[in-house]
């Protein structure tokens, strides 16, 4: 409600105060319901066995390429890459952006990299991803072309919070894989950062699972 709109004449000032405490206290109920909602508790599970799944994802899609290379486990650069990474986790709710991460917890990723690919190669290889993730019960959500950044995908999802997606670029000549988890705590948090603490004098917050690299991607 605006100046203007305030009723004119004695105690006009004072609806315009009690139109402002009435919207003060609507919005702050509403971020009160928001911040009750939160729900910042994940699942336990081991790095570990959640890389393999991963890996497992990825593997399969890899060999329903039907490329005969091999891409060994490892990090060179953004042409020759097969390895995992991790982000950090937030507190379910409207202001969780706002939050601190959840310490302690994870979303892990896998990531490859094949360059030197050409089209005839990479288009029926995505085809050929597509009908093996239909195949094992994944929900394809795109498929085919993107015409505003040039590049050729297929994308899934299933049940659980999984993903995973290959993409080729033409530009680059180069396919990528992504196959990702859904957050979960690490059951050996915090003891394994007290250890470092002791070991090493360090003292910070979750830095994610250490994980050795991936196993190779084969062909079929």
């Amino acid at each position: 409600m605006t100046e203007i709109e305030a009723p004119a004449g004695k105690g006009g000032d004072g609806w315009r105060v009690g139109c402002t405490s009435v919207l003060a206290l609507v919005v702050a109920g509403i971020a009160g319901l928001a911040y009750a909602s939160v729900d910042s508790t994940y699942p336990d599970v081991d790095p570990e066995k959640r890389a393999r799944r991963l890996s497992g994802y990825s593997r399969d899609a890899y060999a329903a390429l039907g490329i005969d290379r091999t891409v060994e486990g490892g990090y060179v650069d953004v042409n020759d890459n097969n390895s995992y990474g991790h982000n950090d986790c937030y507190p379910d709710g409207l202001f969780s952006i706002a939050d601190p991460p959840v310490e302690g917890a994870y979303r892990l990723y896998h990531e490859w990299t094949l360059s030197k690919v050409r089209k005839a190669e990479a288009l029926p290889g995505l085809r050929g991803v597509r009908q093996r993730l239909d195949a094992k019960g994944w929900h394809v959500t795109e498929y085919g072309k993107d015409k505003q950044i040039e590049e050729w995908s297929v994308r899934a999802e299933r049940d659980g919070g999984y993903e995973i997606h290959v993409t080729w670029e033409p530009e680059f000549q180069r396919l990528t894989g992504f196959a990702s988890a859904p957050c979960a705590m690490d059951p050996g948090w915090p003891e394994k950062k007290r250890e470092e603490e002791r070991e090493q004098g360090y003292s910070g917050s979750y830095d994610g699972p250490t994980l050795n690299f991936p196993p190779a991607l084969t062909p079929r």
